[in-house]
């Protein structure tokens, strides 16, 4: 009976044990989840200070600004000048004011007011208006030093042709080919394996420069010349290039005389001839004769087959290419010559070699 109740007690005190643990163990489930709750919310709440205090900080620089600005008076003027190296634009006229962009060197800055305060000129960029230090802007555009010369090469070949896109352009989603000029609908076909079929040349090379009519530092990419002309002594040199400069006319003639200086650094010997644009574009045509006139250069006239249609790819017209896929004739291949225009081209250019 004894042992009984012994053992009774034993299952009693048992069951308190466990259900004393599992109360407590309820108690800390409760109080973990409201130091969870707590800190939550401590955390929301620092939260919302941060952003309450980042909100008055940004009303304050803006009443700031707002103010700064009404301190200021401007003098209307017109004028161009040309950017320095990184030039900085700033949302405000003065030195400490947000930076909304930096400019390339010689790129174009038209300057509409300059502030009587600080001397920053007042600028329109990209439908807006910016400011601009005077110390980060020119009157004359920047000489862009041509790259250094090093010696003559002895190897020869017969002729480079440097162009744009009508001299050779890579395969794209745009158009069937693949490295010859663009919209010839073979190799073949094109002015540059025309003229050296025709003329029997046994070397030459072909070479795009698009990126230089772009450029407003052309010098900069001169040296995409060297692979060909510090290595070769060419018999003869055609530059094909213009048909791109069309917006970027900004000291053309210097940069095209440039050019002509650096071939001949490498290539002094090498007769180089200058081929008309394509495109009737009356202004950089003329810019083109006056250097090939200056510098010694052979001048082939194209005048004859700018902008007449048959010589020309026109939008909205399709090609079948070998593979059996029809091209229909965006804008970007509209106006590059057809088979018939790159025809005429070879033959203007090997009456003149």
């Amino acid at each position: 009976m004894k042992k009984k109740i012994v053992i009774g007690l034993w299952i009693s005190l048992v069951a308190l044990i466990i259900a004393f643990g599992f109360i407590v163990v309820e108690q800390n489930k409760k109080e973990a989840a409201r130091l969870a709750e707590e800190a939550k919310i401590e955390a929301s709440q620092e939260r919302l200070r941060v952003e309450q205090e980042e909100e008055e900080a940004a009303k304050e620089k803006e009443l700031a600004e707002e103010g700064k600005a009404e301190e200021y008076t401007f003098t209307d003027m017109e004028t161009t000048f040309y950017a320095v190296s990184k030039a900085i634009v700033r949302e405000n006229p003065y030195d400490a004011a947000e930076v909304i962009g930096t400019l390339s060197t010689d790129q174009i800055v038209s300057v509409v007011a300059q502030c009587n305060e600080t001397d920053y000129y007042k600028m329109k960029i990209n439908g807006d208006y910016g400011y601009i230090s005077p110390d980060d802007v020119s009157e004359e555009y920047i000489d862009i030093p041509m790259p250094g010369i090093s010696g003559v090469p002895s190897a020869t070949k017969d002729i480079l042709f440097i162009g744009n896109s009508i001299t050779l352009y890579p395969a794209t989603a745009d158009w069937w080919g693949s490295g010859w000029g663009c919209g010839a609908t073979a190799p073949e076909k094109d002015y540059v394996h025309q003229t050296v079929a025709a003329k029997g040349y046994s070397s030459y090379d072909y070479m795009s420069l698009r990126s230089w009519e772009f450029s407003n530092t052309r010098n900069y990419e001169l040296d995409d010349l060297d692979k060909y002309i510090s290595k070769y002594q060419y018999g003869t040199i055609v530059i094909e290039l213009g048909e791109n400069v069309k917006g970027h006319e900004n000291h053309f003639k210097e940069d095209l005389t440039d050019m002509i200086k650096y071939i001949r650094g490498y290539n002094p010997n090498a007769r180089i001839v200058m081929l008309d644009n394509f495109w009737k574009y009356d202004s950089i045509i003329k810019t083109k004769k006056a250097v090939a006139s200056e510098m010694g250069c052979t001048y082939v006239s194209l005048a004859d087959i700018q902008g007449v249609s048959d010589y020309m790819l026109n939008e909205g017209d399709q090609y079948t290419a070998p593979d059996g896929t029809v091209y229909t004739i965006g804008s970007f291949l509209a106006g590059h010559p057809n088979d018939a225009g790159f025809a005429a081209i070879a033959q203007r250019l090997i009456a003149a070699l």
